[in-house]
């Protein structure tokens, strides 16, 4: 049986500060079908943390624009992209992936190759990098001094400059990788890299890579088209955006078999097959750390949703730390997330916390100082424990349970079916009795997914066309319930003033994209 452990008592009481919605027996989920205005739509949904389906008359984006035909024409990329590989049926591990360009994909699609999936682009030179960087150890130590001898008044200088961290922790957005790439310069200024505002001290080169995750490859080109892909929903102006993602794949042809592996005691060899006569590919079960609103184009796809109060009876492969009332989770830094970084209830990392509070004292504030180095210390010596440690295991987002078990009366064989079924409930006790919605969307519809959610996305052609094709956006979840401001500090907003002032220098021809 998995390891959870948390005792129960201290299951019951973390799982006990999520007190927003979850699924009722009986529960339908919501569909609307006019487009809400964002104060209704903060208060009926994004505040009280509740997934809705919708299908509007008018759809956000010009579908026609986005699907196989016209992709390519729409976009106009030409660079290489991160291609996910299946593996064990679905998508979603953590695998290393392939690169090459959109066009090749294109026509992999199209042949219904179902051995490939686009998703989100992470730090392209090495994406499934997991060593931490020479040049981290260098700044971790440089603090360790000063945290030692913080009471002598020695200058911080480095002290609170973000760390450099290619881990890629989630299958989706990487609340574990944000902002890593923009520190400062504390020297002259690079005459190869001019600052554009000095107020910001927002740098060419920091500029162009906001721009660009914000806007994930291949949809960069389309930065300047809003009319084409707008960046944000008119009823999502209460959340600061952070990404926008395209995703496509393909079913294949020939139908599969479902099967199981009775000699594989710990998995059964299911892995990520999806039972029934519609051949498609699953994500796996998992959570992400942010906001979604989720947009399909081409194809179908059906969401499987538990909610985040669930989240100690869904086996998750990290062990949790904290469950926010937000929906956020927190894991451990142990083995099964050996370079995980705590992130606080809006998702934001709490190293960068901390060292975007030291950035904000002045010389009187000794004590204060004091108290955060320590905080950071603590922080950075969790993740030096686990140093040097790799493992194989997916994310510590993901479910340990197999999509299957999700999907178990689409499963035709009744003693194939038995056998799953008790498998379930002797490896994954519970996991068979929780609540769940199952969500189908059809081109042009929506839904938004806060953050802590845990789905399972099972993608399928469509009579025409094996290719199935969707857009996403994801938005820094929320900590208060105020739609004046629904974030409690200004770390969020700070950051965005940032990537919004790189918008308007694009937009007027100040910077141009590589």
């Amino acid at each position: 049986m998995p390891e959870q452990p948390k005792s129960k008592k201290l299951k019951r009481e973390i799982s006990s500060s999520y007190t927003n919605y979850s699924i009722a027996k009986g529960d339908e989920i919501v569909t609307l079908t006019k487009t809400p205005n964002s104060s209704e739509f903060f208060k009926d949904f994004i505040a009280p943390r509740k997934p809705v389906k919708l299908s509007l008359t008018e759809t956000i984006i010009p579908l026609d624009k986005f699907t196989i035909d016209n992709l390519e024409s729409t976009l106009d990329y030409h660079h290489d992209l991160q291609i996910e590989k299946k593996y064990q049926s679905g998508f979603g591990s953590g695998q290393k992936r392939v690169k090459f360009g959109l066009e090749k994909l294109i026509k992999e699609v199209k042949s219904g190759n179902d051995e490939f999936y686009l998703t989100t682009q992470y730090d392209f030179d090495d994406p499934d990098a997991v060593v931490v960087e020479e040049d981290e150890d260098e700044e971790e130590e440089q603090f360790q001094e000063e945290a030692d001898d913080d009471d002598d008044d020695e200058e911080e200088e480095g002290i609170t400059q973000g760390f450099s961290d290619n881990f890629s922790e989630t299958s989706s957005i990487d609340f574990n990788n944000l902002r890593d790439d923009f520190e400062e310069e504390e020297d002259e200024e690079d005459i190869s890299d001019p600052i554009l505002d000095s107020e910001l001290n927002l740098t060419k080169s920091e500029a162009l890579v906001r721009l660009k995750d914000l806007y994930q490859s291949p949809l960069t080109n389309l930065i300047r088209a809003p009319e084409i892909l707008p960046m944000i929903p008119s009823f999502f102006d209460k959340l600061i955006p952070q990404q926008i993602n395209l995703w496509m794949g393909s079913s294949n042809k020939s139908s599969q078999q479902f099967v199981i592996d009775e000699s594989d005691k710990t998995g059964l060899g299911l892995g990520k097959q999806l039972p029934g006569k519609l051949n498609g590919s699953s994500s796996g079960l998992h959570h992400d750390h942010a906001d979604n609103l989720y947009v399909v184009v081409q194809g179908r796809k059906r969401f499987t949703l538990y909610s985040p109060a669930d989240a100690f009876k869904l086996y998750t492969v990290g062990t949790i730390y904290r469950l926010f009332n937000s929906g956020i989770i927190d894991y451990e830094i142990d083995r099964q997330a050996p370079h995980w970084k705590h992130i606080r209830d809006d998702g934001a990392i709490v190293e960068e916390i901390i060292r975007w509070k030291l950035d904000k004292l002045t010389d009187k504030d000794s004590k204060e100082k004091s108290k955060l180095l320590k905080q950071l210390q603590w922080e950075i010596k969790q993740r030096n424990e686990m140093k040097g440690i790799k493992n194989d295991l997916d994310p510590p987002n993901f479910s340990r349970v197999p999509p299957s078990m999700l999907h178990l009366d689409e499963i035709e064989n009744k003693e194939i079916r038995s056998k799953v079924e008790q498998f379930a409930n002797s490896v994954f006790p519970g996991v068979l009795n929780l609540t769940s919605f199952k969500v189908w969307l059809e081109p042009g519809d929506m839904l938004y997914l806060p953050a802590g959610w845990f789905h399972e996305v099972s993608s399928f052609g469509d009579e025409n066309n094996l290719g199935h094709i969707a857009l996403n956006y994801w938005f820094i979840p929320p900590n208060t319930d105020s739609d004046n401001d629904c974030y409690s500090d200004s770390y969020w907003r700070e950051d965005w003033e940032k990537t919004r002032r790189s918008l308007e220098l694009i937009q007027n021809g100040k910077i141009e994209l590589d």
